[in-house]
């Protein structure tokens, strides 16, 4: 249906009325509102200033068009408010052109060992890497290696004997380092595997395999490089565009250390945030980081970032195997471990103690976790920490949440907890929950529809980058909730394409407590909008993931245009 036309400004017929000098009109093609329940379209949308102030009839939009006004015609194409990312880690787009792409198909070339140490000596190769210097891939997963294979540091040491090298898991909670790599962030053989942590050993011995995750993987997570000062204002330019590019105005940096967010800071500073990006400093940084940046500067943006509360991870990954878990996974533990349910990725203590200072603080908590263990401990932490104020509106939000139980979605709408589902999963990693927890539970993963018929605001994210930056994707996998290898995963939980879009627009929008100002195309909000090729709600749901971005416009400005 087509809303009627809504003016901010009284009196569009007033000559003298600002609107009179509209920056921008934009016209020809479905303008998805994303108000209400059901789509909602109307002809035109007005510009001015960076804000919308008239959505509606293309009459008239017409007559608050002044001589200096952009027409701009969407020749039929689709307009959309521009995609809120509800989570991902913005700041690893800063430093992804200086790593190796070792995914699988279809995202990176690699689908076993040796293609793997192929692309990482190309990558070499290119950077002109010299003996000594640290050479890192990324996406690596040993669920799709073929006949048991698995990357080792044996491997590694083999093919790079003078350099260190680390191939970051694609859950991006562990890495796969060789022996110069160890020496490099302080791993020894004979080490003791931390709490939460997992260190992979060789076979009846304690020398290292090279593979290390969750709090095992700390000590070189905390080391990663990062564009110097002189490289990262284009290096931020270069990862702002991924999301530009996928049609991205709001991105989220979902674990911020101080050093990432003093990155950050000083990039903004410079105007070189050209999207809204969001930080939520990671607990462990947390009183570092309000040292210089005390509570009353969280929640609002300067230069386009936001601090926007505290991350706390609760456990790993489930293609990992390091989810935790209430029953066993089918298959054993990473290393092989009998009657695995997964751990907590930090002491159960610790972790409570960080969610109450950032609750006595009055800061929104992310808290990621993905076994219905971890969902479980979210649950009563929360009731804990809050005490007798269970009623505030805190915008707790569950992040991944995938392997959430019914019993524990109505407890999230009674205790109003967000779920920031990952519906990608279906396709890139569906196969192998299935293999590692059963048909019946993997079935139930990101379940979108069940949280949307419990009244819950869900919003869907990518995670990038454990896979790429891409909404369509994202809402196709929504709609369809499509295997890798062919067929459905839990046909149940499939959602329409416009519910598939509020969870990346004015849901993800209410979870940053910035739905009065984003999310839809409404006078009063910003000129945040991407233009599609098509609309989604108008096409054959399999065909979704082929629609492409063709701009993105951020505040009125084009940001992204399709070459």
């Amino acid at each position: 249906m087509f809303l009627t036309s809504a003016l901010i400004l009284s009196g569009c017929a007033d000559r003298n009325s600002p609107a009179e000098n509209a920056n921008i009109i934009i016209h020809g093609g479905p303008i998805l509102t994303m108000e209400g329940e059901q789509p909602s379209y109307v002809e035109a949308v007005v510009v001015q200033d960076g804000k919308i102030v008239f959505a509606g009839s293309n009459a008239e939009a017409m007559r608050l068009k002044g001589a200096r006004t952009v027409v701009k015609d969407l020749a039929g194409k689709a307009l959309l408010p521009g995609f809120i990312d509800p989570h991902s880690h913005f700041i690893d787009s800063l430093a992804l052109a200086d790593r190796v792409n070792v995914s699988g198909p279809p995202v990176g070339p690699a689908s076993d060992p040796e293609g793997i140490v192929a692309a990482l000596k190309a990558g070499a190769a290119a950077k002109q890497l010299k003996p000594g210097e640290l050479l890192l891939g990324w996406g690596y997963d040993e669920n799709l290696m073929p006949d048991g294979q698995v990357l080792s540091r044996d491997i590694l040491d083999q093919a790079f004997p003078d350099n260190p090298v680390g191939v970051i898991h694609v859950s991006m909670h562990g890495a796969v380092i060789n022996s110069k790599a160890m020496e490099l962030y302080g791993y020894t053989d004979g080490m003791p595997t931390p709490a939460g942590g997992v260190i992979l050993r060789k076979p009846g011995a304690q020398n290292l395999q090279g593979l290390v995750m969750e709090a095992g993987y700390l000590p070189m997570h905390s080391k990663l490089p990062s564009p110097g000062p002189e490289q990262e204002m284009a290096a931020a330019r270069s990862g702002q565009l991924l999301y530009a590019a996928a049609g991205v105005t709001t991105a989220q940096e979902g674990a911020t250390t101080l050093p990432m967010l003093q990155q950050l800071q000083r990039v903004a500073s410079q105007d070189g945030l050209i999207i809204d990006v969001i930080a939520y400093p990671f607990i462990t940084d947390l009183d570092a980081i309000l040292k210089v940046n005390p509570v009353a500067t969280f929640g609002r943006y300067d230069n386009r970032l936001k601090i926007g509360g505290c991350k706390v991870t609760v456990d790993g990954s489930p293609q990992g195997k390091t989810a935790w878990f209430t029953t066993p996974y089918l298959t054993g533990g990473p290393g092989g471990e009998a009657n695995w349910r997964g751990e907590a990725s930090l002491p159960t203590d610790a972790i409570r103690s960080m969610v109450q200072t950032c609750y006595d603080n009055d800061l929104q908590v992310l808290m990621h976790g993905n076994g219905d263990a971890a969902i479980d401990f979210l649950i009563a932490t929360h009731k804990e920490m809050a005490g007798a104020d269970l009623d505030k509106d805190r915008r707790t939000v569950c992040i991944h949440c995938q392997f959430i139980r019914p019993d524990q979605i109505a407890e999230f709408a009674r205790l109003k907890i967000i779920p920031s589902l990952f519906t990608d999963h279906t396709f890139f990693f569906g196969d192998t929950h299935v293999i590692n927890r059963g048909l019946k539970q993997a079935a139930f993963i990101s379940p979108m529809k069940a949280a949307i018929e419990a009244e819950l605001r869900p919003t869907n994210h990518t995670d990038a980058f454990v896979v790429p930056v891409d909404q369509m994707m994202t809402v196709w996998t929504a709609v369809n909730r499509p295997l890798r290898s062919g067929g459905v995963l839990g046909a149940d939980q499939r959602i329409t394409p416009y519910q598939a879009l509020q969870a990346i627009t004015i849901n993800a929008a209410y979870q940053y407590r910035e739905d009065a100002t984003k999310g839809s195309v409404a006078p009063g909000k910003r000129a945040d909008f991407v233009i599609l090729s098509a609309d989604p709600t108008r096409v054959a749901p399999e065909t979704i993931k082929d629609i492409h971005v063709v701009e993105t416009i951020k505040d009125g400005r084009t940001i992204y245009s399709r070459p």
